[in-house]
């Protein structure tokens, strides 16, 4: 299973992800894409077409973002527009303090090229970027390797009085976090993934970070979890999206639980050399992962 999305915690209503309006270009890739990684082809192969693509989706978020203003550091391009001037250096900074945390909780490295971040005014202005309608919301989605962002300026729930309460608000609910981890995952495992894996860690780390963190739902709400295979493939599809992320959240707890970062770092770098994730799953954490799935969550398909 190959992802190139993961959209933030922000979400409030999901729809299946679309590409509109972006190109012939970029369609006709990803069908190219997800026909070769459902033949089987070489890992070597897969990762070198991932990576082909990747740059294709990020030459055409340059092209989009070229008359934006940019702000640069060791780590990370910066795309804003003026009327974020002020908040600009403060997301650079606060991006990298970020990473190093995230890097730290992980047992992960960012060894690749500076990461593009796009923070955009207002939400409206991100989902143009994806040709999305209807009422699909998100401040913060990774995307074949880039982090576009919203100004907390744009977030429809609140709106910041000055920079400095911008600041504190983006860094104590803003998805940086969130995002970043999503990165660092895609990164180690070329995309090689299951949906909840990079979710719920994502919410892990984001909670060490920013102490964000879902309260546990009701035992009637939890006894309706959803199979493993929905939250993959079709994560943003099910109807409980609290329930979805808490769920994913709980199973990669219990993963650290039984193996700490260490194992959930051997797990990743196996799924980053192309092994199939359950087998990577088994050899890992010594049991099988239907077998996990029934245990925690009384699964009987998982």
């Amino acid at each position: 299973m190959l992802n190139l999305v993961s959209v933030s915690r922000k979400v409030e209503k999901n729809e299946p992800f679309s590409i509109k309006n972006s190109g012939l270009t970029i369609i006709v890739m990803i069908a190219l894409l997800a026909c070769m990684l459902s033949t089987g082809i070489s890992t070597y192969f897969r990762k070198i077409v991932y990576r082909v693509f990747q740059q294709g989706a990020l030459a055409m978020l340059a092209y989009q973002t070229k008359d934006y203003e940019k702000l640069a550091s060791n780590t990370f391009i910066l795309k804003y527009t003026k009327e974020d001037e002020e908040l600009a250096s403060i997301v650079l900074t606060l991006a990298e303090e970020y990473l190093q945390e995230a890097e730290k909780i992980l047992g992960l490295k960012h060894a690749s090229r500076q990461i593009p971040l796009v923070f955009y005014r207002d939400e409206e202005s991100l989902k143009r970027s994806f040709g999305w309608t209807g009422d699909k919301s998100a401040v913060g989605v990774y995307w074949a390797g880039s982090i576009r962002l919203v100004s907390p300026y744009g977030w429809n729930s609140r709106s910041p009085q000055n920079s400095a309460e911008a600041r504190e608000i983006f860094a104590r609910e803003g998805p940086l976090a969130h995002e970043l981890t999503h990165l660092l995952v895609d990164k180690v495992t070329g995309g090689n993934y299951p949906r909840w894996l990079t979710e719920g860690l994502a919410q892990d780390v984001e909670e060490r970070i920013t102490g964000f963190t879902l309260d546990e739902p009701s035992a009637d709400r939890k006894a309706k979890a959803y199979s493993f295979k929905k939250l993959d493939k079709e994560f943003d599809e099910q109807p409980d999206q609290y329930l979805a992320y808490w769920q994913s959240f709980h199973a990669v707890r219990q993963l650290l639980a039984r193996g700490g970062k260490e194992r959930m770092g051997a797990l990743l770098r196996a799924l980053g050399k192309g092994q199939e994730f359950h087998r990577a799953f088994a050899e890992t954490y010594g049991v099988e992962f239907a077998d996990f799935a029934r245990e925690v969550f009384g699964l009987a398909s998982w």
